[in-house]
């Protein structure tokens, strides 16, 4: 994958651990962090989020950047990652550089369990911030909601918050159809059904192994169906769809849907 050129680059470590269930926010040129968790559920099941604050003017990048960009990488000690949400990305960028991300604070909503465990929590977190220059920033977040016996109903409003933001699954009139590699397997072209008032849906493509997926081009309609090609910027020699799909995002407006795309 092409990557933005770095025209600064901090490595930042967070300072002492925050023994709550809310790390202290970290702070970066473009950005802050922090960690949210909840007390942990009776079969060691942790909810908890990545709260991240932009600046004005500054953005990060969703988990397929689009081509260029930095992929957020979330790692956890002290309990074990099941799910990371990301809410729809936007397409954002010039002419000559596209990529795929978010231009306000986001919140990623993170699923834990912590059956092995029942203290304190460390996400170690890297992720690019970008405005005239992208800063890679590194940072060790420490949270630890064991000795309470009762979320923080403003914790627990947040992470709930950050979990309604997250792409709806498929459904009726809103749903994948199917997917096609071209016969040189640089593309992808995509057929889905979603909303038709309104301009025409952002289409994004993501996961599967080491796949890697450029910006969709511009999405047609054809009939009741919108269809677009999405580039393939890397295809893994070795991979299994069946149990590592493709994901089709789609925004429509302020609508959103994510679900496993079939390939044909």
């Amino acid at each position: 994958m092409k990557r933005l050129n770095v025209a600064a680059f901090l490595l930042l470590c967070a300072a002492s651990p925050a023994l709550s269930a809310s790390s202290p926010w970290f702070e970066t040129p473009g950005g802050d962090v922090r960690l949210v968790t909840l007390p942990r559920a009776a079969d060691g099941t942790v909810r908890a989020m990545l709260d991240i604050r932009l600046h004005d003017g500054w953005k990060t990048y969703w988990r397929d950047p689009g081509g260029s960009g930095i992929p957020p990488a979330v790692s956890i000690s002290g309990a074990e990652l099941k799910f990371i949400g990301f809410p729809a990305p936007r397409r954002l960028g010039d002419k000559e550089t596209h990529y795929v991300g978010y231009d306000a604070p986001v919140r990623l909503p993170l699923t834990l369990d912590a059956k092995a465990g029942d203290g304190a929590i460390t996400a170690t977190v890297f992720l690019g911030v970008c405005k005239e220059i992208c800063v890679p920033v590194q940072a060790q977040l420490t949270a630890d909601a064991s000795g309470e016996a009762f979320a923080n109903p403003l914790e627990e409003v947040a992470i709930a918050d950050a979990e309604a933001s997250l792409p709806h699954g498929a459904g009726d009139g809103f749903k994948p159809l199917s997917g096609r590699f071209a016969a040189d397997n640089k593309s992808i072209s995509v057929r889905f059904e979603a909303p038709a008032d309104g301009a025409l849906p952002d289409v994004f493509l993501s996961g599967a192994s080491s796949f890697e997926f450029g910006a969709a081009g511009p999405v047609r309609r054809e009939g009741n169906v919108f269809v677009a090609e999405v580039p393939v910027l890397n295809k893994p020699k070795v991979y299994d769809l069946a149990k590592d799909p493709i994901r089709l995002t789609v925004r429509a407006g302020e609508k959103t849907m994510e679900s496993p795309l079939a390939i044909e």
